[in-house]
C-alpha cells in the first residue's frame, strides 16, 4: 500500500506540474498563437496522432479516477472498523471507540489531562493515549489498570476477532502544590478586583 500511495502522489504531482506549465506557457506567450494553431491543424489533419492523443487522455482520466476511488475507500476504512457478525456486517466508527475510551479515562481522578488518537488498519485497532498525571500515584499500576479497563470496554464494542492494542504515553507528572498555588493566586486576584470595585 505504501508503494501505491507513493505512485498516486507522484501521479498527482506530475499532473499538477503539467497543467501549471501549460498555463504558464499560455500566460507568458512562450508559444505564439500562430504556432499553436499550426500544431492543432497538424493534429487534426493526422488521424493517427489524434487517436494517440485521445488514448493518452483516456488513460490519464482512468488512472486518476482509479486513484481517487482507492484513496477515498482507504480514507473510509481508516475512519471506521467493519467486521462480520452473526447477524450481518457491523460498522464501528473511530468516534464511537474514542467515546468509550473517554468514559473510561474520566473515571480515573489521577489523570489530569489526556490526548487520544485511534488508528485503524484492516482489523487492527490501536488506541494511543498521552497523559498528564497528578503526582502521588504509582504510575505503572495506574497505567496497567487504565489499559486493562480500556481494553475490556472497547473489546465489548468490537468483538473478539479484532486485534486491539492500547498504548499509554506519560507526557508529564504535575504536583498538586503547583495547582493549589495557581488557585490561591487566582483567588487573591479575584478578591482584589472585588475590593477595587467596591471602593
Amino acid at each position: 500500500m505504501k508503494v501505491f500511495n507513493a505512485f498516486a502522489h507522484l501521479f498527482a504531482i506530475l499532473t499538477f506540474l503539467t497543467l501549471g506549465s501549460f498555463l504558464l506557457i499560455i500566460a507568458v506567450h512562450l508559444l505564439s498563437l500562430q504556432d499553436a494553431v499550426v500544431k492543432l491543424q497538424e493534429l487534426y489533419a493526422n488521424p493517427w496522432r489524434s487517436v494517440q492523443l485521445g488514448f493518452v487522455g483516456l488513460l490519464f482520466i482512468t488512472v486518476g479516477l482509479t486513484f481517487t476511488k482507492m484513496l477515498l475507500k482507504k480514507g473510509r476504512e481508516a475512519e471506521a472498523l467493519i467486521f462480520q457478525s452473526e447477524i450481518g456486517p457491523i460498522v464501528v466508527s473511530v468516534m464511537a471507540i474514542e467515546d468509550v475510551t473517554k468514559k473510561v479515562l474520566k473515571r480515573f481522578h489521577l489523570i489530569k489531562d489526556w490526548k487520544l488518537k485511534t488508528l485503524i488498519s484492516g482489523k487492527d485497532v490501536e488506541i494511543r493515549v498521552r497523559f498528564i498525571l497528578w503526582s502521588g500515584s504509582r504510575v505503572s499500576e495506574l497505567l496497567a489498570e487504565v489499559q486493562e479497563e480500556i481494553r475490556s470496554r472497547v473489546r465489548k464494542l468490537l468483538g473478539p476477532e479484532n486485534r486491539l492494542e492500547v498504548t499509554c504515553d506519560v507526557q508529564r507528572i504535575e504536583g498538586h502544590e503547583a495547582s493549589m498555588q495557581d488557585f490561591d493566586r487566582d483567588e487573591t486576584l479575584a478578591v482584589k478586583q472585588i475590593s477595587s470595585v467596591k471602593n
